[in-house]
């Protein structure tokens, strides 16, 4: 048994907020109503469901039981396995290194628009619905014609880059006590934020039309394999899972912690809100199809079309406080978005760094927000949204994903899938069956590969990602290759507690 660590969460509820913050993001109000829109509607929420159980809370069981278990970070998870696994957790921290890098970006195209919103700059009325596309990219983005153009960061963004990024730092560099009581009240504001989007949604001139949608199903889309593809790949986004971060989450839990209620409560507790979130969402989009007389299936949900095209097109044909509606939506997303920013940089990078290497929590945080700051203006160029749209294909996709098959593989055949469920159910009020042994072991892993080569290599391998020209997208190869690498360097290297117990003997 690993010696405890001294960081703790306060409250056990502390856990569950923190958690919650880390899986309730951005994702919530912009990824899950776009796959929903793009992989057939309530059919999706389905397939969505099944693979929350069936995969998404036994891998948050795996990744937080670890955590508690080896009382480490992913990296001193593995390590504590063996010696010869510790890469498995270092690569994930590469993920979460790279994901927060410009998550923080978007988070920072949120505040501009809380502004933007708030004088209406791209227009009201069917003009003004019109040009939030040519806003977004034009004016916001002044996207250059390609990656190979990168062109000059745009200052504004920087400087809002900076304010998030001193934020998040505030919050995280007095670790786990900060952080769990910040969350309560993240969370907290942001539902009572989506809660006031959502009123106003339902009130709008053909809402029940982008509801009934929504909640339509067809049966028949469930025998597509594109569907259970989306779903699974949205399970392992949602919940932060394979960004290593929930190991240490799961690592400052008492002892005594029931791990079995609380990662299923924010499991379930996400679930919730991404549904409730698509109720704001298609609200809002039945407007849109009323007030522009097009279907929902034309609507621009696509990628960050969603928040940063198809709502502020709703907010132009609002008929009274357009401005109010869209500083209260754009405050709520960059608001959503922060407590899972501080655990990709806290729980995916610091905590691992200070293990490892017995940095101060303090100093560490400082160095990793700066330097993710100073990475992070790569993004806030002209072509940075190319850039980020590749980062994002290596980091949110193949090294989430990749690094939890190996990590299922390594849990569940070498440390054992049995004895994990042994130590979660001692402090559980209600037991683990043998079934976990073999989802860890079997189904996990298989899934995971499935969405990999489905919608991974079997695609990219075969044309140019997005139609990027062959040297751009080839560096989403590039990146899992270096981040990979990268992984294996610290096991060169002792860890701060091993060197610092080796000088103590010695003086002994």
């Amino acid at each position: 048994m690993e010696e405890a660590r001294t960081e703790r969460w306060i409250r056990p509820r502390h856990f569950v907020f923190a958690a919650l913050g880390s899986a309730i993001g951005l994702g919530n109000v912009w990824r899950f109503p776009y796959m929903v829109h793009e992989y057939g509607a309530a059919a999706f929420l389905i397939a969505y469901i099944i693979l929350l159980f069936l995969i998404g809370i036994p891998w948050i069981l795996m990744e937080v039981g670890m955590g508690r278990r080896m009382q480490r970070g992913a990296p001193g998870v593995f390590a504590g396995i063996g010696r010869k696994w510790e890469w498995i957790g270092w690569w994930p921290v590469c993920g979460a290194f790279l994901i927060v890098s410009y998550y923080t970006v978007i988070m920072s195209w949120a505040l501009y628009y809380v502004g933007s919103s708030s004088v209406m700059a791209w227009g009201v009325g069917e003009s003004g619905a019109k040009a939030t596309e040519g806003f977004f990219f034009n004016e916001v983005l002044s996207i250059s014609s390609g990656p190979g153009v990168l062109g000059s960061p745009t200052g504004i963004m920087v400087l809002l880059l900076a304010i998030t990024w001193a934020v998040i730092f505030l919050v995280m560099h007095k670790g786990a006590p900060i952080i769990g009581r910040v969350s309560q009240y993240v969370m907290i504001i942001s539902w009572i934020l989506l809660v006031i989007i959502f009123f106003r949604g339902i009130t709008l001139t053909g809402a029940v039309d982008g509801l009934n949608w929504y909640l339509d199903p067809n049966f028949a889309d469930l025998l597509n394999i594109k569907l259970w593809f989306g779903a699974a790949s949205q399970i392992a986004f949602t919940l932060s899972l394979g960004m290593a971060g929930m190991y240490a989450y799961g690592s400052f839990i008492a002892r005594k912690g029931d791990v079995t209620n609380s990662a299923t409560t924010v499991s379930l507790g996400n679930a919730a809100t991404s549904f409730f979130a698509g109720y704001a969402v298609f609200s809002t989009v039945g407007y849109l199809t009323y007030a522009l007389a097009v279907p929902v299936e034309e609507v621009a949900l696509e990628s960050l079309g969603l928040a940063f095209v198809a709502y502020p097109s709703v907010l132009s044909l609002l008929p009274a406080a357009q401005g109010f509606f869209g500083a209260i939506f754009f405050f709520m997303f960059w608001f959503i978005g922060l407590s899972s920013a501080y655990f990709l940089a806290y729980g995916g990078v610091v905590t691992p760094l200070a293990d490892k290497f017995g940095w101060s929590r303090v100093k560490t945080s400082l160095v990793v927000c700066i330097v993710l700051f100073l990475v992070g203006i790569l993004y806030t160029t002209q072509g940075g949204l190319y850039w980020l749209d590749i980062v994002d294909r290596t980091a949110c996709f193949y090294v989430l994903l990749l690094s939890g098959v190996f990590a299922a593989i390594a849990v569940g055949w070498g440390f054992g899938a049995d004895n994990l469920r042994q130590h979660i159910n001692e402090t559980s009020d209600f037991s683990l069956g043998a079934w976990f042994n073999w989802v860890i072991k079997i189904v996990l892993p298989a899934v995971l590969l499935f969405v990999v080569i489905y919608g991974g290599f079997a695609k990219d391998l075969t044309k140019p990602y997005a139609g990027y020209p062959v040297w751009a997208a080839s560096m989403i190869f590039v990146l899992l290759v270096v981040t990979l690498g990268v992984s294996f360097l610290p096991q060169l290297v002792k860890s701060g507690s091993s060197m610092a117990s080796s000088t103590s003997e010695e003086r002994r």
